[in-house]
């Protein structure tokens, strides 16, 4: 018998060729963001793509399968750096979809463990549901012993597809089997059967910290209705879970997750950031907490970017943003200040590199993201501390020892100053801080979002709903004009018999050619006549079930249930289809130039213009915009055809064909597709329409390249005959702009280097030219000083060209006088400046220049302030410059008496 596996590599392969030598078949894994699904922020356990299978929405690959899935978990995050908890996992997985029921999988479960893995059979525990008699069965059939099954009720032995609290939710179910490890079988035997559990029941095993869950079994039987109903499923199915990091714990006879191998070499990297033997046992409480966050944080943020997600302020990016923040705050709570993620990043894909190699081949991206992520919080604390200790002053001063919630809120959601650290701070200064204010101040914040959500989505009209479903049959990818019935008229949300001309409304036909918007292209527009009248469409959408014609009756009048043609504008349709195929062309040429971490983040598509957004971290360089360009056109110019085909999603995606976030596909997706020869050059799920051949599109320009948001950027272009206006409009402005240069397009440049070298020359002699100004007129007020005890006052309106020779003035002045307050004021283009300098020892005795010269603007009706030894002010009215200096000089006599 070959010995039993003990790395994680080893683990994960036998777990694989254990099932596959049973007839399951290896399907890759999901990314962690769940493409398809977006009810799902993040995959986070392997049947999460295997939901259309169980629910009987699309038949499934084979009817034995067997995964390895990367999971992410959020609920867990604010625990990380104890001795157990995780965001990021791997969860090992087999399935059976209506072949297979418990006897196998019990059966299976047992013989991994106890032959392949060699854990001693007599460490191992078993849950089953109350009344679950077949799965208590089955485990005495494989020699568990009768103390070692534990029966427990539906809250803690019962699996849910739905939040099983929510009223009304409904979905497969059904009870399960948890499988525990005893980690310390010395103790007293009954403890494992009578162990009581926070709620006070006999709970069996699964709260103490002496056994340790390694793996569940779904029986995944039953469906429940919405009205608590449950009915056998079509098909009796297997779901099973097994988390690869605890059982790397048993079988390497550890305590915790993070003495494994999995993340030793990240341990070690991070240990020695911090500077302290850890993994030695040197580590102070506080120093190992924050190793231990390091490491995992920096972890699963490495898996998050490898599947596309980049920081960002809302989603899955605020997600990550949050953990690689939590995993740089506890660093700077032990004293690291050098960034240090990136080295983490690649301690982690070293070790998981062997399994997922999209870790190497973005490792220089993923790294990147992490730097300029930590980069960008490490100027984000500095800020907000420097914001919280101005408040603390503020605080202080009035006699106050708490920190407002709503001050430590914005601290946090407008500075991005983490709670711990604000409170951290202000404890250490003697303040203590109103959880229960800032609590409050989140979910008014959380409140107003949700309620801007539902206002932003809108609702379904359930006048649209009660149509049925003989309606609104699309041919728009064929046909551009289709012989139809109207099926209702909708007016004010309501259904109407009749529309007259003049009059708004949204029109729902038995089958029409018009595309609704959707996927970044806007909708259709057009006609629909009928034998008495002809409508305008200026928009249409799909809402509820139906493609919705909006628009107005341009002539006659509508009536329900006539016969119709409906016909779709061509110049609009065939602008947005030149544009649509040019976003994946553009989208292609990005990946191949700049590399496969670019991925559309949402799209807009005009018949006039294209953009869309993609990730990507730093400005696309102009001569990378130049090869994309390049490339997009030279696709355009080989008249490659544009195919379309309908697939199941899953082969779709296996073949490489990208989709997008948030999108929700169905088990049937439209692949569209462009190949070179054998190559295929773009490959995307999309339901837009399209031109038949890129040559269609003419060409494409690209305009304009820029940033949305952290991790973000947007790249707008034109395309066919859009683009060749824009271009003849730009060789139009470069030859005015050569006429009036006086020279030719081609010598532009050279002459606008000309002028700019000769604007330098001008500027430096008006330098000169302003210090001699400056020397001068201070010359002139020093003789005029006014003297008030050991200083002196110059109180004077001058006549300077800007605010830098007023400056200059009282810069002489002060070196001049050596005690003196200037208080100086000039109509420089038509509006008043003012300014108002001190020397430091007046400075000393407490004059202060920002504070007089902030008076002096306001009795010209304008405002200022600055230093206690230098300030500047401006107002809108020079006849009132005199007037302001009296009071200037009022003012002076009375701080230099003082």
């Amino acid at each position: 018998m070959s010995n039993p596996p003990r790395t994680s590599d080893e683990i994960r392969d036998a777990f694989i060729s254990f099932f596959k030598e049973r007839g399951h078949v290896l399907l890759p894994p999901w990314p962690l963001v769940p493409i398809g699904d977006p009810t799902s922020m993040f995959t986070s356990a392997g049947m999460q793509q295997f939901k259309p299978q169980f629910m009987g929405e699309e038949p499934p690959a084979a009817p034995r399968v067997v995964t390895v899935q990367r999971c992410f978990r959020t609920t867990d995050i604010e625990e990380v750096g104890d001795l157990s908890h995780l965001t990021a996992f791997e969860m090992l997985g087999n399935f059976s979809f209506g072949d297979y029921f418990k006897r196998e999988a019990i059966r299976w479960a047992w013989e991994l463990l106890t032959d392949v893995y060699r854990l001693d059979p007599s460490r191992l525990h078993a849950t089953i549901y109350l009344d679950d008699d077949d799965s208590y069965g089955f485990w005495r059939e494989v020699g568990l012993p009768d103390d070692h099954i534990h029966r427990r009720d539906e809250d803690l032995n019962y699996w849910f597809s739905f939040p099983k609290d929510t009223p009304g939710a409904s979905g497969p179910c059904g009870p399960d089997s948890e499988i525990y490890y005893d980690l310390d079988p010395s103790r007293d035997p009954a403890e494992a059967r009578l162990y009581t559990g926070p709620d006070g029941r006999p709970a069996g095993v699964g709260y103490s910290d002496r056994f340790l869950e390694i793996w569940n079994l779904v029986f995944m039987q039953l469906y429940q209705h919405p009205d608590g109903r449950r009915t056998s499923l079509p098909a009796q199915n297997i779901d099973t879970g097994s988390g690869l990091e605890r059982v790397a714990m048993v079988l390497q006879g550890k305590r915790s997750v993070f003495e494994t191998d999995i993340f030793l070499p990240i341990l070690a990297e991070a240990q020695a950031v911090v500077g302290v033997d850890y993994l030695g046992g040197a580590a102070t409480e506080l120093q190992a907490y924050a190793i231990r966050a390091m490491a995992e944080h920096c972890r699963a943020a490495t898996l998050l970017i490898g599947d596309g997600v980049v920081p960002s302020n809302e989603g899955r990016g605020y997600v990550l943003r949050r953990v690689i923040r939590r995993a740089i705050y506890f660093a700077r709570k032990v004293g690291v200040r050098e960034p240090f993620t990136h080295r983490l990043a690649a301690a982690a894909i070293g070790r998981l590199g062997g399994y997922y190699p999209h870790l190497v081949e973005n490792q220089a991206f993923i790294q990147r993201a992490l730097s300029a992520e930590e980069e960008r919080f490490t100027r984000t604390l500095e800020a907000g501390t420097h914001r919280l200790e101005d408040l603390l002053e503020r605080l202080r001063a009035a006699g106050a020892s708490t920190i407002p919630g709503d001050e430590a809120f914005t601290l946090y959601d407008t500075f991005g100053l983490p709670v711990e650290l604000t409170r951290e701070i202000a404890a250490a200064e003697g303040f203590d801080l109103d959880d229960a204010g800032f609590h409050a101040a989140l979910e008014a914040q959380r409140a107003r979002a949700r309620q801007q959500g539902a206002f932003l989505k809108g609702e379904v009209s359930p006048v649209i709903q009660q149509l049925g479903d003989d309606h609104s049959n699309f041919v728009g990818y064929t046909h551009t004009e289709a012989d139809a019935a109207v099926v209702a008229i909708l007016r004010g949300g309501t259904l109407a018999d009749l529309v007259t001309e003049g009059q708004e409304a949204e029109l729902v036909l038995s089958t029409t050619p018009f595309y609704p918007e959707g996927g970044g292209q806007v909708g259709d527009r057009g006609n629909i006549v009928t034998p008495s009248g002809v409508f305008l469409v200026e928009d249409t959408q799909a809402s509820g079930g139906a493609i919705v014609h909006r628009g107005r009756v341009v002539e006659g009048e509508i009536r329900a249930s006539q016969r119709a043609t409906a016909t779709v504008d061509l110049h609009w349709r065939r602008g947005a289809a030149r544009n649509h195929t040019g976003t994946h062309i553009l989208h292609a040429a990005l990946r191949a130039v700049l590399g496969t971490h670019v991925r559309q983040q949402g799209s807009l598509v005009t018949p006039d213009r294209l953009r869309f957004d993609f990730t990507h971290l730093e400005q696309t360089p102009r001569e990378a915009l130049a090869e994309v360009q390049q490339l997009a056109n030279e696709k355009v110019r080989h008249d490659l055809e544009v195919q379309w085909r309908t697939t199941g999603y899953r082969q779709a995606i296996e073949a490489g064909a990208l989709a997008f976030f948030g999108d929700k596909y169905g088990s049937e997706v439209r692949v569209v597709e462009i190949r070179e020869n054998s190559h295929v050059f773009s490959a995307e799920l999309c339901g837009g329409t399209h031109v038949h051949h890129t040559g269609q599109i003419g060409f494409i320009h690209i305009i304009r390249e820029g940033a949305v948001a952290a991790g973000t950027r947007r790249i707008e272009a034109v395309t066919g005959r859009a683009a060749e206006t824009y271009l003849l409009e730009q060789q139009d402005r470069l030859l005015r702009i050569a006429e009036r240069l006086n020279t030719s397009p081609a010598e532009v440049e050279d002459r606008i280097d000309a002028l700019q070298s000769e604007l330098e020359r001008l500027r430096k002699q008006a330098e000169q030219l302003a210090r001699v100004q400056a020397a001068a007129l201070a010359e002139g007020l020093v003789a005029g000083a006014e003297r008030v005890g050991e200083a002196a006052l110059v109180v004077a309106r001058v006549d300077a060209l800007s605010q830098d020779v007023l400056r200059d003035v009282a810069d002489r002045l002060r070196g001049r006088l050596k005690s003196a307050l200037v208080i100086l004021a000039a109509d420089i283009e038509g509006r008043p400046a003012f300014l108002a300098a001190a020397t430091p020892d007046l400075v000393a005795r407490g004059v202060h220049a920002g504070t007089i010269i902030r008076a002096v603007a306001q009795a010209a009706g304008g405002g200022g302030g600055g230093r206690p030894d230098l300030a500047q002010a401006g107002a809108k009215d020079p006849s009132r410059i005199d007037a302001a200096l009296a009071e200037g000089r009022r003012l002076g006599l009375e701080a230099l008496s003082g």
